[in-house]
């Protein structure tokens, strides 16, 4: 059971790194931070900011209760929610206790609908470790107030929030219609509060009329839309859609690109001209996978997020390394045991071999692969699967090699069983006998 962090937010820590090593530029200024939410920038400024003067703005039940409590009040909240009646005895203990409460309950909510054994036992066990559960919260949230400074919190539309002339606008808004309401909707309905503030849903053009009022004086803006502003920090995470700060203030710049941990080692390379004699065996080398991650750098596309797999190995012909293998070697739930999953495979770009990728795939299906494999996992692997990721009705790389066992929205699944008796000297002749043409002697 984990115990629920001090605020809470979606601020991803790439920029919040960038911001703390940048806030100095606030020094001394007056900074509306429209949408507060989880009050990050809040506590950056306060710690990085000597004379800053710090004003909050938001809407959410949440936002409201942290803000009050920061600026020596109390939100009088009252449980409406008859199976939750008893947290309003938490509640009335005092701010940071009231904080931990609603932050308590924004986690257990997931599991509020109890439609599975899980669900019921994880709300169960939230009832009976409460008591300790809202202690610990609590002592977090008491220590985020205390390292959080805020001069004045209003509850104000967004939208009527901006321009502020006398100092920074800074925006981190919903990047979505509907965000703040979806993420408290159940809080908000289990919960009332006198003086709720009125505000319009912040759809996309009005999102974009409060950028353009923000943006009429000094600002600071988050946002995950290419625009034509000064930008001074571009985060681009895998998975994610990239997010980009812009900003009119003097800041140094900043890209956080994807990365992955690799490692270089020292190969000789088939380089884009060279050729693959006839008389080129085949070895097959295992590696770990950062020495895999230095080539997926060099060859792959960054669009292509990269999963993290294992037992990896290298191909080379002739003593030149030129394909890349990495497995996932554990079986999927109703899979078959014996057979091993092939996560990527990848060769050097060659201008001399254009079916190069053919080469690697019947290397894979080898039986010195099957021999390496099933000694590294104790295994007794009979066949590969594979997907390809595509709309076409089959994978040109594949075909012909594989066998295509399933076709599904926008993938492919292949299989291939492992041809124990082929050496790695036939390997190449059935591929240069297959797919290369002007075969050299």
């Amino acid at each position: 059971m984990r115990v629920a962090v001090g605020f809470i937010g979606s601020i991803n820590d790439k920029l919040r790194k960038f911001f703390w090593t940048q806030a100095g530029v606030l020094s001394g200024r007056r900074c509306y931070i429209g949408c507060s939410g989880n009050f990050t920038i809040e506590q950056i400024i306060t710690t990085r900011c000597e004379g800053a003067e710090i004003h909050s703005n938001d809407v959410s039940l949440y936002s409201s209760a942290v803000g009050f409590a920061l600026t020596g009040r109390r939100l009088p909240i009252q449980v409406i929610n008859p199976e939750l009646a008893w947290a309003q005895e938490y509640i009335a203990r005092g701010n940071p206790e009231a904080i931990a409460t609603l932050l308590l309950l924004l986690d257990m909510f997931q599991y509020e609908k109890r439609k599975n054994p899980f669900s019921v036992r994880m709300w169960e066990t939230y009832l009976v470790q409460w008591a300790g559960l809202h202690a610990k919260t609590t002592a977090r949230v008491a220590d985020s107030l205390s390292r959080t400074r805020v001069t004045e919190y209003t509850m104000r539309d967004v939208y009527d929030y901006y321009p502020r002339p006398d100092g920074v606008s800074i925006g981190f808004l919903p990047t979505y219609v509907g965000g703040y309401e979806k993420l408290f909707a159940r809080l908000e309905e289990s919960i009332t509060w006198p003086d709720k503030p009125a505000y319009d849903m912040l759809t996309k053009e009005r999102r974009e009329e409060t950028l353009q009022k923000m943006t009429t004086g000094d600002y600071i803006l988050y946002d995950d839309v290419e625009r034509e502003l000064p930008c001074v920090a571009r985060v681009a995470l895998f998975g994610k859609r990239t997010v980009y700060i812009y900003s009119n203030l003097f800041f140094k710049k900043g890209l956080f690109r994807c990365t992955i941990n690799e490692k270089i080692q020292r190969y000789h390379l088939l380089m884009p001209e060279e050729e693959i004699s006839s008389a080129a065996d085949i070895v097959i080398r295992p590696c770990d996978l950062p020495t895999i991650n230095h080539y997926r750098n060099m060859y792959l596309s960054k669009k292509i997020q990269p999963g993290s797999g294992g037992p990896c190995f290298l191909a080379f012909a002739g003593e030149k390394l030129f394909g890349f293998i990495i497995f996932q070697a554990y079986s999927q739930k109703g899979g078959n045991k014996n057979e091993i999953y092939l996560l990527s495979d990848f060769v050097v770009p060659s201008s001399r071999h254009k079916r190069l990728a053919k080469l690697l795939l019947l290397v894979i299906k080898s039986g010195e692969m099957k021999r390496q494999l099933d000694e590294l996992c104790i295994r007794d692997y009979q066949s590969i699967m594979t997907t390809a990721f595509t709309d076409k009705p089959v994978s040109m790389k594949y075909r012909g090699i594989f066998e295509l066992g399933k076709r599904g929205q926008g993938f492919l699944n292949y299989h291939a069983k492992f041809d124990q008796g082929v050496t790695g000297k036939e390997i190449v002749d059935q591929w240069q006998a297959r797919f290369e043409k002007g075969r050299i002697q």
